[in-house]
């Protein structure tokens, strides 16, 4: 039995909908715990919490951190009821270009969240002084739309020459665990 040609019209429609105008599911991201590292020979004191499921860091840099700034970033989740986790998704970025980049992408879009819950720098060289993050939390359209419900962890590991090689030289590292709920 042929289906009438305006059911047929009525289907696309519907198909083209979903894919123009997506259903936006609430995304509740919770921090449930925190620890970070750093190098005394670029920070005083660096304090990172996790308290209501908000971030907040308090830094007291030494030195400036330069162009050549690196940062590895990894994004984990947690492997059934386990206490294991497992890469999704992991990249060494340039720090600097992020932040002095005009093009938004996810990495800027997450920085520019950043700067409306502390006092860090619009332009890259981070200069020796006091910088913090009261109350930081993950805005609105920062989750990638691939993340489902589950336990992750969000890993940065600073340094200066190249990732594990000779030459490396550690700034500092903060590692995130959060639970997602869409």
């Amino acid at each position: 039995m042929a289906r009438p040609m305006w059911v047929l019209q009525l289907v696309r429609l519907e198909i083209l909908a979903i894919f123009l105008f997506p259903v936006r599911s609430e995304r509740s991201i919770k921090f449930i715990a925190g620890e970070s590292r750093f190098n005394r020979d670029y920070f005083e004191n660096f304090t990172f919490t996790i308290r209501n499921d908000k971030i907040f860091l308090d830094m007291y840099l030494r030195k400036p951190l330069l162009r050549g700034w690196r940062a590895r970033l990894d994004f984990r989740t947690r492997m059934g009821n386990s206490k294991s986790f497992q890469s999704l998704f992991s990249t060494n970025v340039d720090v600097c270009n992020i932040v002095n980049a005009v093009k938004i992408n996810l990495f800027k879009k997450w920085y520019k969240n950043l700067l409306k819950y502390g006092n860090f720098l619009r332009q890259c060289p981070l200069n020796a002084s006091h910088y913090y993050l009261r109350g930081w939390q993950f805005g609105e359209g920062l989750v990638p739309p691939f993340i489902t419900s589950g336990s992750y962890r969000l890993e940065t590991y600073n340094y200066f020459g190249k990732y594990k090689g000779k030459d490396e030289d550690f700034i500092m590292s903060c590692t995130a665990d959060a639970v997602i709920h869409i």
